[in-house]
């Protein structure tokens, strides 16, 4: 199946405060040599370290499996750790602002076996004293997951285990260590969606994602609908701007009040997609890029980071594991 083939590990750790991170190793001039061996990754921002966190692992997780940690010093990774969660991909996961830890839930995993691919439905938190399990929810993958700005977690959409059934298009909020559903109408289920806390408006942002098949072998639908949900119910706000994709990177820019988005790709072959948006609340508009640029990028990790006023974009499956930083005006590549 086409989207098992293009897992993404959706992984998060928090509270690394907690552990001393280890540096990278250099070469003679003093550079890191090191990076993150993952390319299915996801990142975060930890106010209380000032700094992204990086989170991911092989495409081909077992089931015993843990991801490896990394932090972004500003020029280069540093090693934290690799007893992260456990591996996965196709995971959700978000940075829980209020209580200072991390939130992954579902994704998909090989069993013991090494052959067979499962849908999990465990949910996890994570902060400087370790990692713990709490309630499970219904085995999901591709969904979408986001600091809903109300000191919550919210999740929308995804695939279920049972790929030939319904997508589903209800929105969970976690809530004392219990997920419960908060509304049942909004967006058309999808998957591969992204999601982002507008902080000026107050609002998160959904855009783009891709439908179930209609039936075997049948087309799906590539969205470029635009949502933001209030904290009550989903409003749909705009259809058009982006081309429909999905699998691409969006977050929200503090500094210039916007919503940023890169990338992705249109279609399941021969879809690249390079281009770069920009959400006012109101509408979008392309940001005509010039110099060097990320390129085509499928499902990369977008963090904002926001002690430095940037913007960072790593890696991202199938292409290279290099990190490059948007300043506002264009984007410098990092690390090679």
């Amino acid at each position: 199946m086409h989207v098992l083939r293009l897992a993404f590990a959706l992984a998060f750790l928090a509270g690394i405060h907690a552990t001393v991170a280890q540096p990278a190793s250099s070469d003679a001039r003093g550079t890191s040599t090191d990076r993150p061996a993952a390319d299915h990754a996801v990142g975060f921002y930890d106010l209380r370290i000032g700094r992204i966190v990086l989170v991911g692992g092989p495409g081909d997780p077992r089931d015993g499996g843990r991801d490896g940690v990394w932090s972004w010093s500003g020029t280069h990774w540093e090693r934290v750790t690799e007893a992260g969660p456990f591996g996965r991909v196709n995971a959700a996961a978000a940075y829980d602002v209020r209580r200072g830890r991390a939130v992954v839930t579902g994704g998909s995993r090989k069993t013991a076996d090494g052959v067979t691919w499962e849908v999990v439905g465990d949910s996890w938190v994570g902060d400087g004293t370790g990692w713990r399990r709490i309630a499970d929810v219904a085995p999901v993958d591709h969904q979408s997951l986001v600091e809903d700005g109300r000191g919550g977690v919210l999740m929308y959409g995804g695939i279920p285990a049972d790929r030939s059934g319904p997508w589903p298009d209800d929105t969970w909020e976690l809530q004392d260590d219990e997920w419960k559903r908060i509304a049942t109408e909004g967006p058309p289920g999808r998957g591969r969606s992204a999601l982002a806390y507008d902080r000026r408006r107050q609002r998160v942002v959904l855009f783009g994602g891709v439908s179930a098949p209609s039936g075997p072998n049948e087309a799906q639908t590539f969205f470029n609908d635009t949502w933001t949900w209030d904290g009550e119910r989903w409003r749909k706000v705009a259809e058009g701007g982006p081309r429909g994709r999905y699998a691409h990177g969006m977050v929200f820019d503090e500094r210039a009040g916007v919503v940023l988005l890169y990338g992705g790709a249109g279609a399941h072959r021969d879809a690249p997609l390079s281009d770069m948006w920009q959400w006012d609340g109101a509408r979008w508009t392309e940001i005509k890029l010039t110099g060097s640029t990320p390129g085509h990028r499928y499902q990369p990790v977008m963090v904002y980071d926001r002690a430095r006023g940037r913007t960072l974009l790593y890696g991202g499956i199938g292409g290279p594991g290099d990190t490059w930083e948007w300043d506002g005006q264009r984007w410098h590549r990092a690390t090679p």
